[in-house]
């Protein structure tokens, strides 16, 4: 079993949160508003503990901010160099959990992308200098493009599914 899908529903990270917010609230707002009190992990390796605590729809969250944040912020080939790679297979789980298969396909090309040119990575990482690769690798271009496109519908799906499934996410005072 991938590291970061284990659930330990005795230990549930459950946040009282405020229902007024959780009504009125929509988009990034809300989603930042029910990620934010479980958003506690300094390290990989407390995401590793934390998560445990975390439901699929927290994870499904939790770990899209990790790409979200990333890609809107420097691109795949930021996401990729910053080694975020090794939270991919719980992103698609997540993403397969709200049911987000165009983000998935372009996940899946993305990656391709950046296994057919990991020496590349490789390279340019131990001279530790990452713009060749926005120079060269200019199909990273066309996936963050694409990104840019559909994350916001990434972040309506999993409002979607946080309000659906609120037992996931938090408890209402």
């Amino acid at each position: 079993m991938e590291i970061y899908n284990i659930f330990d529903k005795e230990n549930h990270l459950q946040p009282n949160f405020d229902k007024n917010k959780f009504d009125t609230l929509h988009g990034w707002e809300f989603g930042w508003e029910i990620l934010e009190p479980i958003n506690i992990a300094d390290s990989s390796s407390e995401d590793q503990e934390l998560s445990k605590r975390f439901s699929p729809g927290q994870k499904a969250l939790y770990f899209f901010w990790y790409l979200d944040g990333e890609v809107t912020n420097g691109g795949f080939i930021q996401f990729y160099w910053n080694g975020y790679r090794h939270y991919l297979p719980t992103i698609m789980e997540g993403l397969k959990l709200i049911g987000d298969e165009e983000l998935i396909t372009l996940i899946d090309k993305a990656d391709k992308e950046y296994l057919d040119n990991k020496g590349q990575f490789d390279l340019q990482k131990a001279k530790g200098n990452w713009e060749p690769l926005y120079t060269n690798l200019t199909n990273f271009e066309t996936y963050d493009n694409e990104f840019y496109k559909i994350h916001n519908n990434t972040m309506a799906l999993i409002e979607k599914y946080a309000r659906s499934h609120l037992e996931e996410f938090v408890k209402l005072i």
